[in-house]
């Protein structure tokens, strides 16, 4: 019984954490809720007339302020207490739900509004992003920082399974407005949680005074630290290639196999839990290291190539299983090596280039897999994964090799040798 309980101890102990706790729970239930409104926002632009363009342009929108204004946000991240810049991002998310709702109850919405409230919540959402990483190394430190990444992927990707379906049933029972509601009312319960945090046991580094030049000083410190910028690189690569299986997946359903929503459905249901299991898997581990993210790289280019190979749908459904739990590794993976790594004074900047590297590609990433599987098939945007991922893989085994050749002996003043280290920290 003991040998059970001790790992449940190791991959849940941030949650022996009070604020941790109230994160957590309100997190779940917004993140739901972030799911639950997607559903009655894609369904609202079909409805007023829209089609695939209309919800391309819509999820564009969302994700571009965070390629455009990512890195600036992070500057602002750092200069600011990041509970109360959660507050006020989140109590901005529930009044843009909440016009949303009441747009919709009005009978006066109409498509370009969608995509106004589309842009204004990518706005926020690129402060609220790193505000939200920062807050979470705030609340449960250093040594258990990169087990509650773990778990906030595994909030991410369990409403990722679930909000969908509590919006489709919400979305035939009440309509949009009521999605639209119950998002809102999501977010109010974070800021209620937010509020009810004791401010005094958050280990808050002091905000940075605002000077010039904090944007260019943010990106030097990334550049000359191996582990974070080859972090950025392979994040990087894996989102644009790997990370786009919601554009392959019905494609290879509907073309490759010929099966219908249902078994879609149950594709992406199965995804849904390896995501889920992966990251919870990534919590009861030890702090991520760069080679670890590397690894994981190479298993997901492995997944990739399994379903591109995959001769029948039953197939193509276990090994997306195993997709999900890499995928869900990785995210937790790569996340907690950056936390570890980066200072508290540039933490903002650094995970706000995190959020560049794994969302804001997605107005290109989209597309680009979208046009591979439509024009050369479904299996050929799979293997396009499985060889990005592979390269993204040996990214922190070359850097290595190289920062290890730089730090080869050299002549001191007297003539004699010195070794000087230079090894890219994990």
């Amino acid at each position: 019984m003991s040998s059970l309980a001790a790992p449940r101890r190791q991959t849940f102990r941030s949650l022996r954490n009070r604020n941790y706790r109230l994160y957590f729970v309100g997190q779940s239930l917004s993140s739901s809720g972030t799911w639950v409104q997607l559903v009655a926002e894609n369904w609202l632009v079909i409805r007023l007339g829209g089609g695939g363009l209309a919800l391309g342009i819509t999820t564009a929108l969302q994700f571009t302020p965070l390629l455009l204004f990512g890195p600036l946000a992070g500057v602002t991240v750092d200069r600011w207490n990041p509970r109360r810049l959660l507050i006020l991002t989140q109590s901005a998310n529930g009044l843009l739900a909440a016009s949303l709702a009441s747009l919709a109850l009005g009978h006066v919405v109409q498509i370009w509004m969608v995509w106004v409230a589309a842009f204004l919540v990518g706005c926020v959402n690129s402060l609220d992003n790193p505000g939200r990483q920062t807050l979470t190394k705030q609340m449960v430190g250093q040594e258990s920082v990169a087990n509650a990444v773990a778990l906030n992927t595994a909030i991410s990707n369990a409403a990722r399974a679930v909000g969908p379906a509590i919006g489709g049933l919400l979305l035939a029972a009440f309509g949009v407005s009521a999605c639209f509601l119950v998002n809102a009312a999501s977010y109010a319960l974070v800021v209620l949680a937010l509020r009810a945090m004791h401010g005094d046991e958050l280990s808050a580094a002091p905000p940075v005074g605002r000077r010039r030049g904090q944007l260019r000083e943010g990106l030097a410190y990334v550049r000359e630290r191996p582990a974070l910028w080859t972090t950025l690189l392979v994040v990087g690569l894996v989102s644009t290639f790997g990370l786009n299986y919601q554009v392959v997946l019905p494609v290879l359903v509907s073309h490759t196999f010929h099966h219908g929503p249902a078994a879609y459905g149950i594709v992406m249901s199965v995804l849904g839990i390896g995501s889920v299991a992966g990251a919870i898997v990534a919590a009861g581990r030890g702090d991520p290291s760069l080679r670890r993210v590397g690894l994981l790289a190479v298993a997901f280019a492995i997944v990739s190539a399994g379903v591109a190979a995959a001769p029948t749908i039953v197939v193509a459904a276990a090994v997306v299983g195993f997709m999900g739990i890499v995928s869900g590794s990785f995210l937790s993976a790569a996340t907690g090596s950056l936390q570890l790594n980066a200072a508290d004074e540039f933490r903002g900047r650094v995970m706000s280039l995190y959020y560049v590297a794994f969302l804001g590609v997605s107005p290109f990433s989209g597309p680009l897999v979208g046009s591979v599987a439509q024009f050369l098939g479904p299996r050929a945007a799979f293997w396009l994964a499985a060889a990005a991922c592979a390269a993204a893989g040996a990214v922190p085994a070359l850097v290595a090799r190289r920062v290890k050749d730089e730090a080869e002996e050299t002549p001191d003043s007297r003539g004699r040798r010195t070794t000087r280290s230079a090894t890219p920290s994990a």
